[in-house]
């Protein structure tokens, strides 16, 4: 259940910027303002994961921490990529509609 909130939240969220965005016709505020949250959210649920550690140290991860934790740290890092999944296709949407009008 808490995903499907995620992602509400994420396409409640893309919803109100690309409004505003068109509103006040700056477009290129879907790029910013999207795209810094799915770069956000990218990365951390990246940090969370354990992504970017080596091999000693997610072994080390590993046998340090509690079944609990890992799992919650696991669940956040879906949760937060899961939000950050509509703002990502907004940034795509925007960019493919760029390179439209340029052709």
């Amino acid at each position: 259940m808490r995903k499907k909130h995620a992602f509400f939240a994420g396409v409640c969220s893309m919803i109100v910027i690309c409004s505003a965005a068109m509103m006040l016709q700056h477009l290129e505020w879907i790029g910013f303002v999207s795209g810094g949250i799915s770069i956000i959210g990218f990365v951390m649920s990246g940090v969370l994961m354990g992504v970017w550690t080596s091999g000693e140290e997610t072994r080390a991860a590993y046998h340090s921490e509690t079944k609990e934790h890992r799992m919650w740290r696991l669940d956040t890092a879906f949760l937060v990529m899961t939000f950050a999944l509509p703002h990502m296709a907004a940034v795509i949407f925007y960019i493919f509609m760029q390179i439209i009008d340029f052709n």
